[in-house]
Order: C-alpha cells, then structure tokens, then sequence
C-alpha cells in the first residue's frame, strides 16, 4: 500500500510539472500571444490581493485552484484569470 500511495504522489508531481510547462513560454512570446507580460501579476501580488498565506497558494496550485503561467521558474497571472480562478472556487463552495 505504502509503495501505491509513493507511485500516486510521483504521478500527481509529474502532472504539476506538466501542467505548468504547458504554460511556459518565453517572455518577449507574451505580447504575441494576445496579453502583455508587464500586465502579469507576480505570485506575491496574487498571495496579497487574496490575502492567503504562501502554504495555501501553493496548495491552490497543486490542486489546480489556480494557474500560473510560468516564465522559467516563477508564476505569473492574468487579471482575469485569477477572477476566473475566484468565480470557480466560489461555484465549488472551496471560498
């Protein structure tokens, strides 16, 4: 059992890091797929405008609460993707 609980673990990583790639683009791309990368909001900025501590952010990252866009290693957001994120944690009772 103990070794079924390590392979779900390995696997819930490897989609994290997945997930996240599939948004990683370089950051002179930004404007060219439709948002500017100045506009982004930057990890701490979504922690403080949520008012929620880092450990809950990257829960909420790891449960796909939220969706960062990832410029090399850091997170970035989108306005309206953080008000889309909101909208579904409200509609799901999480907030």
């Amino acid at each position: 059992m103990l070794q079924l609980n390590e392979i779900v673990q390995l696997l819930r990583e490897i989609n994290d890091k997945l997930s996240c790639k599939a948004y990683q683009i370089m950051p002179n791309e930004g404007t060219q797929i439709g948002w500017n990368v100045d506009e982004l909001m930057t990890r701490m900025a979504v922690v403080s405008r949520l008012g929620i501590s880092e450990r809950t952010y990257n829960r909420w990252v790891k449960s796909g609460v939220l969706k960062p866009i990832c410029l090399g290693n850091k997170h970035y957001y989108r306005e309206q993707d953080l008000q889309d994120a909101i909208k579904r944690s409200i509609n799901r009772g999480m907030i």
